[in-house]
């Protein structure tokens, strides 16, 4: 069984507030250690010798720097081999996932996040544009885990 991560980002975080003894936190604009941890799942019929450990490592920065994320928080998983059709075609191709809290979530960010993917993927990997599919994946903080909580708790 696989576990598939997705992009997580968001864009402020919550810290208590002295003095408050109840538990409450304040939202802090602006701060965004949530938006500080993406996940990207790319899925190929590749070989697995397609994919150096220096190929993840630009995977990794060319989104980082895409999404406006620090590079040490990005979580990446290359699925090479894999049976796969699109368009018709069992030719090389990559399908790749992004969800993210906050900077998914509308067509012009998306369009952007795109533009510079592509261009990443069809330089490093050969492929044509025909050849990749993106899908961005618009998140809430309480769909997603971690520290045995959830992120709106975090």
């Amino acid at each position: 069984m696989t576990l598939i991560l997705k992009v997580l980002t968001s864009g402020s975080i919550r810290r208590p507030v002295s003095g408050l003894h109840s538990g409450r936190v304040l939202r802090i604009p602006g701060s965004n250690s949530l938006s500080k941890m993406p996940f990207i799942d790319l899925q190929t019929n590749l070989p697995s010798s397609s994919f150096s450990e220096d190929f993840v490592k630009k995977l990794s920065s060319t989104i980082a720097a895409a999404l406006g994320k620090p590079v040490d928080r990005m979580n990446v998983v290359v699925k090479p081999g894999l049976p796969m059709l699109i368009a018709g075609s069992c030719s090389p191709c990559v399908m790749l996932s992004v969800a993210a809290i906050a900077v998914t979530d509308t067509a012009d960010k998306n369009k952007e996040h795109s533009a510079k993917i592509f261009e990443f993927l069809t330089r490093e990997l050969g492929l044509t544009e025909d050849r990749i599919v993106l899908q961005f994946h618009a998140l809430e903080p309480h769909q997603v885990g971690k520290k045995g909580t959830v992120m709106s708790f975090l």
